[in-house]
């Protein structure tokens, strides 16, 4: 029978217990590792266990026949208590060389690891979290904008009249009697309708004509900012009104009244492009522009007006059109409407400017910088200004076909994304609009020429560089799609242009005249065809 190991024992001791007999059977107590940790000289109390199941039985195993080891010099036995002596002979235990035992870490070095890396991972994540909260919350510095700042002076003038008369005007205006009269151009009505609309309306017609009197409509004072002029609905119906004026006049063989009313169209969208307090002004003027343009068109169709009338229509005609250069002021107007709309009065700009009399600055919304948002309006000013100046072929067409809005939900200024891409979505269709504009006035310009070679020489030029050696041009005017010549043919009486398409169809007369983007066209008129033989 081996002893068990001795708690008392030195390490100088062990190896005379543990010989090669200690190979093939282990004490009991060094299966024991609470034993092993226990003190010197402490006794720990054996506790009898509860005997498992028996195991179903099975084949025994055959095992390798020991080795004979010799056995060690008989020791000396250690003292027992009456609780080792009366306990049953351990279990046997397989063979230390079948068994692996991991040797055992410390408890509190465990715990410290443990501590260690989930502090760690705790700071981490704060560090994460500071820094997203950092990007939301964070607004940059305002960028340099002289660029885009207004450089013509400011009116010192007290007070203003215009404003009020433009309010008074659209009062006075007299609904239409038939709602499908606004979808019908004015000299496509019958007689009796165009009479009683005119007469209806005299009184509008009237304030319009002191409006358009008037010398200066002090465009850049500060009471235009007060209120929006352009935004009531009602324009739509004044400027169809101007164009039953003039449809209503050539049916009363009033044919220079009638080109008057046309001219008196054209001026009032010169005038409201003026006007940059409002972005929509701009647009009401472009759509007085192609109105009057349309009218016009008309009108010299089938005109008899001798040539000198005609020159003094043209040349008035020729001074209202808009141009790029305008627009491009005009970007400069509108991105500092914008700042204002964001800053309010930490835009730097007047009080007295501030967009509906607003003087203080709007509420903060969330994920919503202003500083970056002002930054994407500069940026996409800075890009439009660049492209009023190149054909549109290049541009304008380029980016009405653009992608609306992208998804910004998850990013850190998501609110002034949104609140960026709703916005210019009234300015970026403006070059290919203007580009539009500028192709029907010069079809018009150029129609003129040719009725005035008409009116004055009795035969139909047969090109349009021959109008400029008769002098009814000085320039032939330009398709602003390609930005070459317009095209002109003399066996069909149609000039037209290219279109948004920037392909020729050879002229497509529609009604109201030029209303096809693609192939904006007018034609020479009926008369050509006798003058022509």
């Amino acid at each position: 029978m081996i002893r068990p190991h001795s708690p008392t024992e030195t390490p100088a001791e062990k190896p005379a217990h543990r010989g090669r007999a200690s190979l093939a059977w282990a004490s009991p107590w060094e299966l024991d590792l609470e034993w092993q940790d226990a003190p010197p000289g402490k006794k720990i109390p054996y506790v009898e266990k509860k005997a498992a199941p028996a195991p179903q039985e099975s084949k025994p195993v055959p095992q390798p026949k020991p080795k004979p080891v010799p056995e060690p010099e008989p020791q000396p036995a250690p003292p027992r208590d009456e609780l080792a002596e009366a306990a049953p002979p351990p279990p046997r235990k397989a063979p230390p060389s079948r068994l692996v035992t991991k040797p055992r870490r410390p408890a509190q070095a465990v715990e410290r690891e443990a501590s260690w890396s989930t502090l760690a991972i705790l700071s981490m994540g704060l560090l994460a979290l500071v820094f997203i909260a950092w990007l939301y919350v964070d607004d940059q510095n305002a960028g340099l904008d002289e660029d885009l700042r207004l450089n013509r002076p400011v009116d010192q003038a007290v007070t203003i009249q215009t404003p009020e008369k433009l309010h008074k005007f659209l009062n006075a205006l007299v609904p239409f009697e038939n709602a499908e009269l606004y979808t019908k151009p004015p000299w496509l009505w019958d007689t009796p309708t165009l009479s009683r609309v005119v007469q209806a309306n005299g009184t509008a017609l009237d304030n319009l004509r002191d409006l358009l009197e008037d010398a200066d409509w002090h465009a850049t004072h500060a009471a235009w900012h007060a209120a929006d002029p352009c935004a009531d609905p009602r324009w739509r119906q004044a400027m169809l009104l101007k164009q039953a004026e003039a449809a209503y006049l050539s049916r009363r063989m009033h044919e220079e009244a009638a080109f008057t009313a046309g001219i008196d169209l054209a001026e009032l969208g010169w005038r409201l492009e003026q006007i940059w307090a409002w972005p929509s002004c701009y647009r009401r003027a472009l759509e007085a522009h192609t109105l009057a343009a349309q009218t016009l068109a008309d009108l010299l169709r089938q005109t008899k007006l001798p040539e000198s009338t005609l020159r003094q229509f043209q040349r008035q005609f020729n001074v209202c059109q808009p141009s790029t250069k305008v627009l491009e002021s005009a970007m400069n107007g509108f991105y500092v409407h914008e700042k204002k709309l964001i800053l309010g009065p930490k835009s730097g700009e007047n009080l007295d400017t501030m967009p509906g009399g607003v003087q203080l600055q709007r509420p903060g919304r969330l994920f919503f910088k202003p500083h970056e948002t002002l930054q994407h309006f500069a940026i996409a000013f800075r890009q439009m200004k660049a492209e009023t100046q190149a054909p549109l072929i290049h541009t304008a067409e380029v980016r009405l076909k653009e992608s609306m809005a992208p998804d910004t939900t998850y990013q850190p200024n998501s609110a002034g994304l949104a609140y960026y891409h709703q916005r210019m979505k009234l300015y970026t269709p403006l070059p290919a609009e203007l580009g539009l504009v500028r192709t029907r006035g010069n079809l018009i310009i150029a129609l003129f020429a040719v009725r005035r070679c008409i009116a004055e020489k009795k035969t139909v030029p047969v090109t349009l560089d021959q109008l400029r050696t008769f002098n009814y041009l000085l320039d032939v005017p330009v398709d602003p799609y390609t930005g070459g010549p317009l095209q002109y043919s003399l066996a069909r009486g149609l000039i037209w242009s290219v279109g948004n398409d920037l392909k020729s169809a050879d002229g497509r007369p529609t009604e109201p005249p030029m209303d096809d983007a693609s192939e904006p066209t007018v034609e020479l008129g009926i008369a050509v065809a006798g003058v022509a033989k």
